[in-house]
């Protein structure tokens, strides 16, 4: 691996994800307050949102239905994919974490 490869690897692997959640955090931390606390659960809903909502492989679409019915399982889609979206947005921030040695290593051995 090269070094302009390693620092690639670096930014799409560690620097992107790290600042696409501080963006999603700033964004949504806002609408997550309830009475001056912040809700934990629907911030990492909201944040997982463009992260598991393409993953999810689980439409349901109703047949037959009412309206409503359809309305609400379309809301269940949204926080499945949320919930699902956290896992993942968690999962790439560990990796973040984990490429941050990985790089110097790989930088230190280059040098050699």
């Amino acid at each position: 691996m090269t070094r302009s490869e390693a620092i690639k690897a670096f930014f799409f692997k560690s620097v992107l994800p790290v600042t696409v959640a501080l963006i999603l955090y700033c964004i949504f931390k806002s609408a997550c307050m309830k009475s001056g606390e912040l809700d934990y659960v629907w911030l990492w809903i909201l944040c997982g949102l463009p992260f598991g909502l393409h993953r999810m492989c689980l439409w349901i679409v109703p047949g037959g239905g009412s309206l409503g019915g359809g309305i609400a399982l379309f809301a269940l889609n949204f926080i499945i994919g949320g919930v699902i979206g956290g896992f993942i947005l968690a999962w790439r921030l560990i990796v973040a974490v984990w490429y941050v040695p990985l790089t110097v290593w790989r930088l230190i051995g280059k040098s050699k």
